[in-house]
């Protein structure tokens, strides 16, 4: 019998045992927790179904069986084959025991018993498989065979072959041994064959799931290759393919055989890494208390966690991923333990080598070769399970659990971005987007100085500095975006807090063994570095902090050019802005170079530490011990630079755990965020509309003052404050309110839907419950149930729409009615809109509805609510964007019209005089308090309204039958009616917005596909260009850079070379005896070589790094600034800040370093080819090249398919951060429609999407190290078994093969996944470099260039202009002539798509004119350049464009007026009182803003109201003082009275300039001096006012007729007719 037997059998008779317990633990129980559970707040008792329950249960299912039957058929019949191989070595184990019992050895007989057990245990299983036709258990019992059998093979194997040492035995008892020994044979071939055949068996049979659960329609539609089995192999592979990923193989082939990826053509994730699933369950695990023997942890004084310290959320993402996470830390410790297992071997085996150079007994040796190479093979298994385990299962887990509940909650909390300036005037340019601050650091100097002065202000915002307030949207978007990658990507540097530890403590045993007492003195070395590691990490994390501030305040001051660029163009800024940001990025390159140069010296410190300890123990060793240096020690001590991979990683994980706590901790916070009330179910609420004695303010975050109920919140200082309202909206009536600009109509409006802060009082108003929305959708009710009573609509001042088609925005996920449609589209004016549009309602709406005017994106948001299913709508502002007749024409056929009947309307409007008739109820605000409140009759004889109309009313009865005749058609003559036919302008609307983007040409009959305006985001395909390589080479620097760069590389390259031959050289002299040298010669030169020549390669790489990101950072910022407008339009905002983002991120901190180890692995691995060549001869080079062809095809594949993965990842991250832009912009309206679990499900929609290719990215990269791996193995061992078979090959020759068959194997593999990862960076750059070939705008400066002096007179001639958007297009304007006289102010009229905007956009050369000229001065303005015109013309465009900041910065971007100027522009446009006014008392509710120039100017402007956001615009044009001022609609959102008195101050301040005015409202313009008429590209009537009036056949008198009789009059009087 062999030796150890008893002690195998034990063993086996342990693992039946352990084997029997796991089935018992895993036993299925009744009553297992259910996915849905309940809530604590709103759902209590689960009474109510949870609104954001978007589970199915088709969702908790990985897919539907293919071919169900015929696979069980076949499995049935392998598992018959198993059994009948088990049944065999149950008969060899009996007769075995039999023998055994003849001899009458105790020992004997017990091995065989426990042996006979394990025999009976596995034939049971096998046998109770074969009827197992449900994947879990025979899943189940297939990976207990599989342990059991590999068990067994592996003990009975490895006892095998131990050479038994030669008792001296009788006959008889040989004959025995003999026999027991061919048995025992049998059985491990018996139980390899079953091992074999159970591991091979799949777990189920092929999957298919419907891919439009998870996917869009587009994804879909995209697929290229359809498969039946479209889900992941990995629930039902064979336990051999999962260990080696074969379920990957079909993935990488498609990668490599098809030109490009699409998601579609991936298979589909299981369903526990799908976005739904993932959803549920972390919204269960925070919902429910962590607890420790059933008693809440928060009850424990040591657990009580302070909210938004990171904590409580990282336990419960602990405990709900506790069994990936569980098995991820027992991987590692196994991948520890068996980490130094090889090179124990490895020492074995080299020392049998020095001590038999004969090869006299050669036993021994195959023993160590076997040794090797199995456990090698076995450990990289185990390690391949490690991280595909850490970084699919955990890391996709993690970031779409994160991602989603920060969805969720953002579809909840209360909307305080909107309301919140920035924190302060250094900050005010950057959002605080910090992708890793760190917990020292976090009140950062920007906020330590209050803003508002006042001292004792400054704990409570320190307290609440803590990165804490989210008030910026950009902070959302970052907190969805880096803050959630940096925790999730912890899943990866988490198991090395496990595996270090045991690694550096088994390396220690082992070294103590071969070195004694010296291997102390080297790791004491190690202790004496730990303090200096210390204070380097906390230096790492501070220069990574600042850098990430840089990096936030740029991507911030970006976002907002980006929103701004059409401002930037109109006043030709961009220089002066290009400026602002480079400055920034210089000094985020400043941190980041920082940042590199520590993490030089910090890993020159890290690889010089084993290299020191190597050197002290050896010192020690040879000079204090007096010992001889022999080759098996001297090579294993290299065990050393093993552990400096444990010892190196332990620093980098606590950085990074610290990093990632950072994260934890501000993703918490935003949870605990205050969240609007929980609106109950329709039939549980109230159908009154009323507030009740309520005070109420803009919602701020209080959930981080400490205080839970708002009111006992303080009043906040600076915020504007509704004082005490009561007021009753009667039910299934129109009801207006109205008031002066800035007097909280908007505010009451919010309060009615509850998004704003109540501090006393009550707010009585049904509200739609989240999930209203979808559960319309495919529901098709009778006309008559169409209304749901108690469901809202909201339509805000700033349109809200997103990138889709006009249909779809209206339609907003309810079913089509063709009838209810075409209604809505009449009375909300849309008909002639979308005859003129090439598509129709299928024309695509850009991001943020570039593409169309200010007044079609105001009727497109009412058509929404007007088709929607509510009872109950809320209109802000709708009239203010649109001209009079359109006006008009909403209110009588829209708001009052049939559509509207029964319905609660509460309307937001400046157009009192349209509207008061008509309103049962009003209500007028002045200030934040009640002006009037009552029925329509006594407010219009009140002097109430006089205050909000304009002067000089005439008789209060209007003609109000005249009024509804009136429709947009009827006012233009009907010969110039837009006829289908004709060839109209396309998108050409009333606002500076209008875009260049799509224009039309007829709109034919027959369907076709409607033109797409954002273009899908491109991604190359196949490998990087050579373009785009010589692009970055170049950017780094010239020929010397990259001369001196190559000669240190190949110095460093030789050097690891060069030390292991000096040990050779070093003990191998000892070995010989003719050694006349100290050791410390030896030493001294072992680390010269090492040390100095590694480390200055980083620099040199570093520096020409940060000169390619400036470059190339610089260029696509030029490009993008002077890109043609039409770029922007038809680019998301999104895809733009995703390069100079991300992209940017990558290019500056992971490229260089790719690049860098790309060269230092490709390099070692040629010099140690080279090497092993020159030292093995023939043999080594046949080898060599055998293995190079082999690992270049594996990487030609694999480097293919994961660039593929990685574009499509970074495509799909687009609309990712679009539905997160999306919805932080319009929460508010999301909540009004009930619409919020309708858009979860899209979020994770695009979650799934996104997380797919990031799930194959992994697996395919697993795929690869797993196969590599095993070859690298496979080498070693046929290296071992060489040197062992052949006696000419000397001890040191054969570790030093052996020691670089190691490394050669690691090079290869690093060297093909570094290149990758290069190729993947690269990806980067090729999306950089894109955006950088854009068509650019026309030059800046044309010489000669005009007088400084020009434009003096302001004369401006038109003559025959023509113009287009494309050449492909039709003409938009069509032969324009006219002049204006220097000083003349002209008023353009028209409907929407007349081509005013147009015109105003040609005279800024927006649009190029194709024919004719225009001439300001008698000067061509196409001749001069872009600045030089821009700068002297001023524009006040519709959308009003602030950015954040100040109000002094807002209105003086570049310091050029004194205070006093800046207060006399805000007095002319009454803004603020005129100078003799009083100041205000310091706690005055509601005080003026603008009268502080300091007052903060949050993101977008969003603290102002649209009307004096308008105000601001032109406060800034009166600063400017042009000649030639263009206004369009600049008074819109403003109340007449105000407009009135602006008209007063233009003409005043003006009164030189020359004056262009696009408006609505006729009163602007009914006193200029002479006014135009445009339609369809054409001028049909110019002249002055009163001339026009005076010809009652004139369209301009029947423009001016449509306003009413009373107002007919008073445009008559005033234009002196």
């Amino acid at each position: 019998m062999p030796q150890y037997q008893l002690e195998v059998a034990v063993l086996l008779a342990a693992s039946v045992v352990f084997s029997v317990v796991i089935f018992y633990l895993t036993r299925p129980r009744d009553g297992q927790i259910k996915l849905s559970v309940e809530h604590d707040d709103g759902y209590e008792h689960g009474t109510q179904p949870d609104p954001f329950d978007v589970l199915t249960p088709e969702d908790m299912i990985d897919g539907y069986p293919i071919d169900e039957h015929a696979f069980w058929v076949k499995a049935r019949l392998w598992k018959l084959v198993l059994s009948i191989t088990l049944a065999l070595a149950l008969a060899v184990e009996t007769v075995s025991l039999g023998f055994s019992t003849s001899t009458a050895d105790p020992t004997a007989i017990a091995t065989y018993t426990l042996r006979l057990i394990y025999a009976i245990y596995t034939i049971i299983l096998a046998v109770r498989s074969v009827n197992q036709d449900e994947t879990e258990s025979h899943s189940e019992s297939l990976w207990h065979l599989s342990s059991l059998t590999f068990l067994a093979s592996a003990l009975l194997f490895a006892t095998a072959i131990l050479p038994s040492t030669n008792l001296p035995v009788t006959e008889a008892l040989l004959q025995t041994s003999t026999t027991l020994n061919s048995l025992g044979w049998a059985v491990l071939a018996l139980d390899f064959v079953s091992f074999v055949v159970v591991s091979t068996i799949p777990q189920g049979p092929p999957l298919h799931f419907d891919p439009g659960r998870i996917y869009s329609e587009k994804t879909i539609a995209s697929t290229t290759n359809v498969t039946p089995d479209n889900v992941c192999g990995a629930p039902v592979a064979s336990i051999w393919a999962t260990l080696l990923f074969s379920y990957t193989t079909k993935v990488v082939m498609l990668g490599y055989t098809s030109a490009s990826l699409e998601i579609g053509d991936l298979p589909i994730v299981p369903a526990n890494m799908r976005g739904t699933v993932n959803f549920q369950l972390m919204k269960a695990a925070l919902r429910t208390p962590i607890a420790l023997f059933s008693v809440p942890l928060s009850s424990y004084r040591l657990f009580s966690f302070r909210k938004g310290s990171g904590w409580e959320l990282l336990f419960k993402m602990v405990r709900l991923n506790r069994v990936v996470i569980a098995a991820e830390i027992t991987l590692a410790a196994v991948a520890a333990v068996l980490f130094y297992t090889p090179a124990f071997f490895l020492q074995m085996l080299v020392q049998y080598l020095q001590d038999d150079p004969n090869r006299e007994d050669r036993r021994w040796g195959w023993v160590f070769v076997a040794g090797l190479f199995g456990l090698n093979a076995f450990s990289y298994l185990i390690t391949g399970q490690l991280w595909s385990l850490a970084t699919t299962a955990v890391q996709v887990r993690l970031r779409i659990q994160l991602n989603s509940v920060l969805f969720a909650k953002t579809l909840v909390r209360k909307d305080v971005a909107s309301s919140a300036a920035p924190k302060s005037d250094e900050d005010a340019a950057g959002v605080a987007k910090r992708k890793m601050p760190v917990p020292s650091q976090i009140s950062s100097p920007a906020t330590a100085v209050p803003e508002s002065g006042n001292a004792d202000e400054q704990p409570a915002k320190k307290a609440d500095e803590d990165d804490g307030d989210f008030s910026s949207k950009a902070q959302i978007m970052t907190l969805m975006t880096t803050d959630v990658d940096r925790v999730s990507e912890f899943a990866w540097h988490m198991f090395a807090l496990v595996d270090s530890p045991i690694e550096i403590v088994i390396g220690s045993i082992f070294l103590y063994t071969l070195l004694g007492v010296s291997c102390f003195f080297g790791l004491a070395v190690t202790c004496l570095f730990l303090p200096m590691n210390h204070f380097a990490g906390k230096v790492v994390v501070s220069a990574q902090d600042n850098l990430m501030k840089a990096r936030d305040e740029r991507v911030a001051l970006m976002n907002e050019v980006l929103g701004g660029i059409r401002m930037l163009k109109f006043m030709a800024w961009e220089r002066s802005f290009e400026a602002r940001v480079l400055k920034i990025r210089t000094k985020e390159l400043k941190y980041q170079k920082l940042n590199y140069t520590i993490e030089v010296l910090w890993n020159a410190i890290w690889n010089g530490s084993p290299i020191l300890v190597t050197l002290v123990s050896f010192w020690h060793f040879s000079v204090v011990r007096q010992q001889i240096l022999t080759p098996a020690i001297a090579f294993t001590s290299v065990l050393f630079s093993e552990m400096k991979f444990a010892l190196n990683a332990l620093p980098e994980t606590l950085i990074n755990m610290l990093q990632s706590l950072v994260s934890l901790r501000r993703i918490e916070k935003y949870l605990h965020g205050t969240e609007v009330a929980f609106v109950p179910p329709l039939s549980d609420q109230t159908r009154t509309i009323a507030l009740q004695s309520a005070t109420v303010t803009w919602p701020q975050d209080r959930s981080l003052l400490g205080s839970k109920t708002p009111s006992a919140a303080p009043t906040p200082r600076k915020k504007f404050v509704l004082v005490d309202l009561s007021v009753n909206f009667p039910v299934g009536r129109l009801s207006l309110i109205c008031g002066k600009l800035g007097s909280g109509k908007t505010l009451l409006l919010l309060a009615l839907l509850g998004e704003v802060d109540l501090l006393t009082g009550q707010v009585l108003c049904p509200r739609s419950p989240p999930n209203s929305l979808a559960s319309f959708a495919g529901i098709r009710d009778a006309k008559e149930d169409w209304i749901v009573e108690g469901i809202c609509a909201y339509v805000p001042q700033a349109a809200w729409l997103r990138n889709a088609s006009i249909k779809d925005n209206i339609l907003f996920n309810l079913p089509f009615d063709e009838e209810r449609y075409q209604r809505t589209l009449e009375v909300c004016a849309l008909v002639t809109d979308l005859n003129i549009l090439e598509d129709g309602d299928d024309s695509e709406i850009g991001e943020r509805g570039v593409n169309l005017s200010g007044g079609q994106k105001a009727r497109v948001s009412l058509a929404r609510a007007v088709y929607s299913r509510a009872s109950l709508l809320l209109l802000d502002d709708v009239l203010s964007a649109v001209d009079a007749h359109t006006a008009h024409h909403l209110y009588h056929e829209c708001l009052t019209g049939d559509l509207m009947r029964g319905r609660t309307v509460i309307l937001v409007s400046h157009h009192v005089q349209l509207c008061a008739p008509g309103a049962s109820y009003i209500v007028a605000l002045d200030n934040g308090r009640v002006q009037y409140q009552g029925d329509s009759d006594t407010f219009q004889a009140s002097g109430v309204m006089d205050g909000l109309v304009q002067s000089g009313r005439a008789d209060d009865k209007d003609d109000n039958e005249e009024l509804a005749v009136v429709t947009v058609e009827n006012v233009i003559p009907e010969t110039l009616r837009p006829s289908s036919a004709s060839n109209s302008d396309g998108d050409t609307p009333n606002s500076d917005t209008s875009s260049t983007a799509v224009a039309s040409e007829s709109k034919p009959d027959s369907k076709k596909t409607p033109r797409k305006l954002v273009e899908e985001e491109t991604r190359a395909v196949g490998r990087i260009s050579r373009n785009i390589w010589k692009t970055y080479i170049l950017a780094c620097g010239a020929q010397w850079y990259w001369s001196t760069f190559l000669v240190i590389l190949a110095l460093a390259a030789i050097s690891p070379v060069a030390e292991n031959w000096w040990l050779k050289y070093w003990s191998g002299s000892v070995q010989e005896g003719d050694d006349a040298r100290s050791p410390g010669y030896y030493i001294g030169i072992y680390a010269a070589v090492s040390l100095v020549i590694t480390t200055s390669r980083w620099f040199v790489l570093y520096h020409g790094s940060i000169r390619a990101s400036t470059v190339l950072y610089e260029r696509l910022l030029e490009t993008i600034l002077f890109a043609n407008i039409r770029f922007h339009d038809t680019v998301s905002r999104g895809r733009v800040l995703n390069r100079f983002g991300k992209d940017f991120e990558g290019i500056d901190s992971s490229l260089s370093d790719s690049l860098g180890r790309s060269f230092m692995y490709g390099l070692s691995a040629v010099t140690t080819l080279i090497t092993i060549s020159v030292v093995g001869g023939l043999p080594f080079i046949i080898a060599a090249v055998l293995l190079g062809t082999l690992y270049y095809n594996a990487a030609k594949v694999y480097g293919q398919t994961s660039r593929d993965m990685r574009r499509l990842d970074s495509v799909t991250r687009s609309p990712l951060y679009s539905i997160y832009g999306e919805t932080i912009a319009g929460v508010t309206i999301l909540r009004a429609f009930g619409a919020s679990s309708k858009f979860l499900r899209d979020m994770l929609r695009c979650v799934d999407t996104n997380a797919n290719p990031y799930y194959w990215m992994w697996g395919v990269n697993r795929w690869l190290s797993v196969r590599f791996n095993l070859i690298s193995s496979g080498i070693i061992g046929v290296t071992g078994f060489v040197a062992v078979a052949s006696p000419a090959i000397s001890a040191s020759l054969a570790g030093f093969a052996l020691a670089f068959a190691s490394t050669i194997t690691n090079d290869l593999l690093f060297m093909v996944r570094r290149f990758v990862s290069l190729e993947q960076s690269m990806v980067a750059v090729e999306r950089v470099v894109e955006y950088t070939n854009l068509d650019r705008e026309p030059p800046e400066f044309v010489e000669p260039r005009p007088p400084l002096s020009w434009p003096e007179c302001g004369a401006i001639r038109c003559e025959n202009l023509v113009i287009r958007y494309a050449p492909d297009l039709p003409d938009v304007l069509h032969n324009l002539n006219f002049e204006i006289n220097p000083g003349e102010k002209v008023g353009i009229l028209g409907r929407t798509g007349s081509g005013k905007s147009t015109l105003a956009l040609s005279f800024f050369r927006f649009v190029e004119a194709t024919e004719g000229r225009i001439l300001v001065d008698e000067l061509d303005i196409a001749q001069m350049g872009l600045t030089d015109l821009r700068t002297k013309l001023t524009i006040i465009p519709q959308d009003p464009t602030i950015l954040s900041g100040t109000l002094r910065s807002t209105l003086d971007v570049f310091d050029e007026y004194q205070d006093a100027e800046i207060f006399e522009a805000l007095r002319r446009v009454h803004l603020i009182p005129s100078e003799d006014t009083p100041e205000e008392d310091a706690d005055t509710i509601n005080a003026n803003v603008f009268r502080n120039l300091d007052s903060s100017v949050s993101e977008g402007g969003e603290n102002f109201s649209t009307g004096e956001k308008q105000l601001l615009c032109m406060a800034r044009a009166i600063l400017k003082r042009s000649k030639v001022l263009v206004m369009d609609e600049a008074t819109a959102s403003v109340d007449y009275a105000t407009d009135e008195l602006i008209s007063k101050t233009i003409r005043d301040e003006f009164s030189e300039s020359t004056i262009l005015t696009i408006a609505h409202r006729l009163r602007t313009v009914i006193d200029y001096d002479r006014v135009m008429l445009l339609d369809q590209g054409r001028i049909i009537e110019f002249d002055r006012p009163a001339s026009l009036l005076g010809d009652s056949s004139s369209s301009f008198y029947a423009l001016c007729k449509a306003t009413g009789r009373n107002e007919f009059s008073m445009l008559k009087k005033m234009a002196g007719v």
